[in-house]
């Protein structure tokens, strides 16, 4: 009976040494030196790759029917590479309208439009797929612009 009792302590001690050893934090935790990081000169600016190529005013709205103050823009991908695209178009209220097109291909094109719009548009432009580049939420699109 002892030896079961010094056997259990033990092991709460070894269990607790563990735990305490896994909740402490390494010295060299991955610290970065910003003088260090250099910049890809050959990135590609994204935006660049999608342009508009019209708009236009007036058209029908699900909820309003026809509308005078339909602002819709139409956004086409220039070049070879996959793009994903998210396009915001201002209201007359000031908010925001989001849309979003994934694996664009060149020449692929997406229509943003806001029903009651203001002529307004904010695009973000990304490598398709590439997941370390976030594009922002609606609502902090609406509380930055």
């Amino acid at each position: 009976m002892k030896g079961r009792i010094i056997f259990i302590t033990i092991s709460f001690l070894l269990i607790g040494a563990a735990i305490s050893l896994s909740f402490s934090k390494p010295e060299n935790e991955f610290n970065v030196n910003d003088e260090y990081l250099v910049p890809d000169q050959d990135s590609k600016d994204w935006n660049q790759c999608v342009q508009k190529d019209n708009s236009k005013w007036g058209g029908s709205c699900l909820n309003y029917g026809f509308s005078e103050e339909k602002y819709t823009v139409h956004l086409i991908n220039t070049c070879t590479e996959v793009v994903d695209l998210m396009c915001c178009v201002q209201r007359t209220n000031d908010q925001w309208s989001c849309f979003y097109r994934m694996d664009m291909h060149q020449n692929d094109s997406l229509n943003a439009y806001a029903c009651h719009g203001n002529g307004k548009f904010l695009k973000w432009v990304r490598k398709a797929g590439d997941v370390t580049t976030k594009f922002p939420s609606r609502q902090e699109v609406n509380d930055q612009y």
